[in-house]
């Protein structure tokens, strides 16, 4: 059964590569070392959001939410999440009312 990496170890793994490149950098700096590499790691971002559906939401009209059966509440959270740039949680039965 393969090992998921969770986000704490992601974290301590990234810092402990920073930790070694700051070791090498310095170790340079002081000229114990006459040359340095620093390690980056790969890093992926997962956007699990469609621009596509978040200018639909921002440009949508309160007649339009009306027409799609969308309480007020509901898209006035999802507009201030999305304007204040965090991500936004649709529940399946809003999502398919949008699309």
């Amino acid at each position: 059964m393969p090992h998921i990496i969770t986000r704490m170890e992601r974290i301590i793994h990234i810092k402990l590569y920073l930790q070694d490149n700051l070791q090498q950098l310095s170790n340079f700096i002081v000229e114990l070392k006459q040359e340095f590499n620093f390690v980056i790691p790969k890093m992926r971002l997962n956007r699990n959001d469609d621009l596509e559906l978040r200018k639909k939401i921002l440009n949508m009209t309160h007649e339009e939410r009306k027409r799609l059966g969308i309480n007020k509440s509901t898209q006035w959270h999802i507009k201030k999440n999305l304007s204040d740039g965090k991500t936004f949680k649709i529940h399946e039965k809003i999502l398919t009312k949008i699309q």
